[in-house]
């Protein structure tokens, strides 16, 4: 006589499908576990007893796809069997035989059974318990809500103890019960368990099939090996088979008071931020191949494999609860990654060079929040400079460090400075300028942003015969810039072949920015921005036109007129292309009409020499 489920199996089995699990094929992951916990319960009684699993599939006479698995654990009776498989939800380890919760089991959510019927019409399961004079069961469960529950059966008589359950795949899910779908899901899910656990697979062309075990005894990164140098081979063997790449270094990881150990391997090339995805095993099955938040934010150069026996997964069993142990595991194993890397390091070696050719990104995110890896990354890691590339450290040899906070800044004193002498820090990339910032907070460093005076200090002031000689030209082009908030002054520089360069610094763009959007948006922004602006007469920025250069010489020796005026816009809005700004579309007009009065002007004079040659 068939009984109802005491649930909606059909909204069950759709709840898990779509909401619950990532997709079907985790009904073999769920049948492992059932299998190891069971091997896990015997045991407790019995330390001899067999752990054994063995899962195969038949897929022939064209019938549908068949999937037995079957384990040597403690076995099911009649009762538990009625509790737990016609219950759905019901946990075994939740049975006050093994304990409440029993941390040793895998599964917590007795749902596992559930899951199959994802893939298949009809659940088949025969079971002899572990118990002296148990008889055998057989427990029958269908797609459409119905179970039938036997024991005692003469065709049962000769069944070992333990459990198998049969499988028989629904129409649309056949592929998920072949062969070598099977293989490839065992193997994903239960390579690193402590167990015999076999596939049988087929071999050759004429049908034949063999056991193919797919577990070892030892987790990777806790095998014996002969030496250092056999152990790190193997460990790079077994991070290119689960990840795909070879990596520069693998970095042990160890928390025996949180249950959780393995191994982080260090990428061989540069990644974004946030791109960490590791995998994570519960008491040694698969939780998860791309597990996030298992390790610091800025540990994204290393891809990790994780056992832990102590952290909770969520209900899915597919990711980790974000609590609060959770967030200790983080942190230490955030400590340990950070040990490796200042020991590999502190020493110029070529696994340390290829670390922070690689890395520098990753090294300079830790390096933000990490005191030590500061100054570490400080004594360590190159920075564009304009003397070259240089450490910190060496760019304060002469008592501080200076540097500009954006690239375009930097490229707009870069040649200049370097051919004065003056050594400045590009630290217009992601995380330098706060590096830079951190590190003059600490004692012993001396660091400060680059100002428009520090490079006007050093340029070559023209003599008082000079100054007086080309005074008129300085004040009419600082009136010609007025506009623009700039201001003109007259220097000498190498190289020779740069006209002029423009000075801005901070304090002056932020007012640069506030007067633009005031004038835009007067109606709205004026009166608050009014509050913000200040009384000065300091411009925001200082255009240096180069005494050194035969062009800007011409240029303050010109008249008065449209030419003059002409050359000084194309000159300062040269410069304003060289320090790496995009022009405006205002500008990008007087550009083009600063073009054509030079080059009218130039084609007059040009004309007119000839004419007068021929007279």
């Amino acid at each position: 006589m068939s009984e109802r489920f005491q649930v909606d199996l059909a909204g069950m089995v759709d709840l898990l499908s779509k909401h619950l699990y990532s997709g079907p094929q985790v009904y073999l992951r769920e049948l492992m576990q059932n299998a190891v916990d069971a091997v896990t319960a015997r045991r407790g009684l019995d330390p001899q007893a067999p752990a054994r699993i063995r899962i195969e599939t038949d897929e022939a006479g064209g019938a549908a796809p068949r999937l037995r698995i079957s384990d040597s654990g403690i076995g099911l009776t009649a009762a538990d069997a009625t509790e737990l498989l016609a219950t759905i939800g019901r946990s075994s380890k939740r049975d006050d035989e093994f304990g409440i919760g029993r941390m040793e089991f895998i599964g917590q959510f007795g749902i596992g059974l559930l899951a199959a019927f994802m893939v298949a019409d009809r659940i088949v399961v025969r079971s002899r318990a572990a118990h002296d004079g148990a008889e055998p069961i057989l427990w029958e469960g269908r797609a459409d809500g119905t179970f039938r529950l036997s024991e005692g059966l003469a065709e049962l008589a000769e069944i070992p103890v333990g459990t198998e359950v049969l499988l028989v795949a629904r129409r649309d899910a056949e592929h998920w019960l072949s062969g070598e779908t099977v293989l490839e899901l065992a193997r994903e899910y239960g390579s690193l368990l402590p167990l015999d656990i076999a596939v049988r697979v087929p071999v050759g062309t004429g049908g034949e099939q063999a056991w193919r075990r797919i577990t070892e005894p030892e987790l990777p990164w806790r095998a014996p090996h002969p030496g250092p140098v056999a152990r790190e081979r193997s460990l790079a063997a077994y991070c290119e088979e689960v990840f795909g790449f070879t990596p520069l270094a693998h970095i042990d990881l160890d928390l025996p008071l949180a249950g959780a150990s393995g191994v982080a391997f260090v990428l061989p090339q540069a990644v974004s931020p946030g791109s960490g995805q590791h995998r994570v095993y519960m008491k040694r099955m698969l939780l998860g191949s791309r597990i996030d938040r298992v390790l610091p934010d800025w540990a994204f150069f290393v891809r990790a494999v994780i056992d832990t026996d102590a952290l909770s997964p969520t209900a899915s069993r597919e990711q980790l609860h974000d609590d609060e142990l959770l967030m200790a595991v983080r942190e230490a194993l955030g400590a340990q990654i950070k040990t490796w890397v200042t020991g590999a390091l502190s020493t110029p070696t070529p696994l340390a060079r290829s670390v922070l050719e690689t890395h520098h990104l990753a090294l300079r995110a830790l390096a933000v929040t990490d005191a030590e890896m500061l100054e570490l990354v400080a004594e360590v890691l190159p920075f564009e400079t304009s003397d070259g590339p240089m450490t910190l450290a060496e760019a304060a040899e002469d008592g501080e460090i200076v540097y500009t906070s954006t690239t375009e800044a930097y490229r707009r004193v870069a040649a200049v400075a370097r051919a004065q002498g003056l050594v400045v820090v590009n630290a217009g990339y992601v995380y330098d300028a706060d590096l830079l910032e951190r590190l003059g907070a600490r004692a012993g460093w001396r660091v400060r942003e680059l100002q428009s005076d520090d490079l006007v200090q050093v340029l070559g002031i023209p003599d008082l015969a000079r100054e007086v000689a080309v005074a008129d030209a300085i004040e009419r082009a600082r009136a010609e810039l007025a506009e623009d908030d700039c201001d003109v002054i007259l220097r000498s520089f190498a190289p020779a072949d740069v006209p002029a360069i423009l000075l801005r610094d901070a304090e002056g763009e932020h007012r640069r920015e506030l007067d633009r959007e005031r004038a835009a948006r007067p109606d709205l922004w004026g009166g608050l921005l009014d509050a913000l602006a200040t009384d000065r007469k300091q411009r925001s920025r200082t255009l240096v036109l180069n005494d050194s250069c035969a062009v800007a010489r011409d240029l303050v020796s010109a008249p008065p007129g449209e030419v003059f005026a002409a050359g000084l816009r194309s000159m300062y809005l040269s410069a304003v292309m060289l320090a790496g700004e995009g022009l405006r579309s205002r500008e990008t007009s007087q550009f083009s009409e600063s073009l054509g009065v030079l080059l009218t002007a130039a084609l007059a004079r040009d004309g007119g020499g000839t004419r007068m040659e021929e007279s």
